[in-house]
């Protein structure tokens, strides 16, 4: 790869707390990366958030043999309201802009303590943000010998939900096509796995500092302002199975729910199709409002049932649909299950074979 011909120049940004067993894996992975840069080494910024046990002095032995890393440690102690992942993140991110002579030709790149990028994960990431990308999401993928250990039970509901998850981004490309994020994609844009231009990254005023879910919080901010967020396929990160995790709410607490329904004999339930459909012809209404005169922008307004001055920013100015699709379509990582899976597979490709047939208006 010669990386002169991306004008983008990467720090990855990693929170950690008591991960002395799987940072390395992380930080040996990050050293085999296929980028390379004639003269500089990979900066990767550790946090470490409120560590009891050696992940320091794992860092620091890392770091000592692996050529390809320039690490810069933060070991802080967090007061117990603020000992969270949002505040670890947003401190990483912060500091891996910090890295950057020019913000205008940064990229910071986030991912967890216990995850594992293929080696062209920051070559792949970088060549998204050459071709226009100002975020890049990346596909996850379990650690197959952790997996394997849930058991069968816990390989059947995996494969049912992302099947059902592939269907509804793909009803996604068929009803709010995006021509910067075409399909075949993937549809994750977590932690795991997440890139963002610097200079966006400033813009937005960096990452909610919020105990869960502040990555996908930051995607959010960063749509509202016109970012434009892809999701490559060569872009991909294996993350552990692991059923004892550090954030509330995360893979770890799903893998268990999982697992204790399994063990309940109790059904498998997705969103329902029908409320992410309606989600997403909303989403695909709320854009015409950038092309929309006044009348008409009042118009579409009352037909979703939005207020006319929810239109306005607090200055009076008129809010971009990308904005409005934030506040008034986002999306529900926690919409309530109330489906069973596989009438909720069958009914979504039933959906998908109607927008197929169905010619769309140029």
């Amino acid at each position: 790869m010669n990386p002169s011909q991306f004008l983008a120049y990467p720090v990855v940004a990693v929170p950690a707390r008591d991960e002395e067993e799987r940072l390395p894996r992380l930080l040996e992975a990050l050293d085999a990366q296929t980028w390379a840069c004639e003269g500089h080494r990979l900066t990767v910024v550790l946090v470490l958030n409120n560590c009891v046990d050696a992940t320091r002095r794992v860092a620091e032995e890392a770091g000592r043999h692996l050529s390809g890393l320039q690490l810069d440690i933060l070991d802080v102690n967090f007061a117990p309201p603020d000992a969270h992942v949002g505040s670890a993140r947003r401190l990483a991110m912060d500091r891996a802009f910090a890295h950057f002579p020019d913000p205008a030709s940064g990229v910071i790149l986030t991912t967890d303590a216990d995850a594992v990028p293929e080696p062209g994960w920051l070559e792949a990431n970088l060549r998204a943000v050459g071709n226009g990308a100002d975020l890049v999401g990346g596909k996850l993928f379990g650690n197959k010998q952790e997996e394997a250990r849930l058991g069968p039970g816990f390989a059947e509901r995996a494969k049912a939900v992302l099947t059902y998850s592939s269907l509804c981004d793909r009803l996604a490309c068929l009803i709010d096509e995006q021509a910067h994020d075409p399909w075949p994609r993937h549809r994750d844009h977590t932690g795991g796995s997440l890139a963002i231009a610097a200079a966006l990254y400033r813009r937005i005023g960096g990452l909610p500092v919020l105990p869960s879910r502040e990555d996908l919080a930051l995607v959010s901010k960063a749509r509202a302002a016109g970012g434009r967020l892809v999701h490559p396929l060569d872009v991909r990160v294996e993350v552990s199975a692991r059923l004892v995790g550090r954030a509330p709410g995360g893979m770890a607490d799903c893998l268990k729910d999982w697992l204790r329904a399994e063990a309940e004999g109790l059904p498998l339930l997705v969103e329902d199709p029908a409320a992410v459909e309606e989600r997403l012809l909303r989403r695909r209404t709320l854009r015409q409002l950038d092309q929309a005169g006044a009348s008409e922008r009042a118009a579409i307004a009352q037909s979703l049932g939005v207020p006319a001055p929810a239109l306005l920013d607090a200055d009076g100015e008129r809010l971009t649909a990308a904005a409005l699709i934030e506040i008034f379509a986002p999306d529900e990582p926690d919409a309530l299950p109330t489906v069973p899976v596989a009438l909720a597979t069958m009914r979504i490709e039933q959906m998908i074979a109607i927008h197929e047939a169905t010619p769309r208006a140029a």
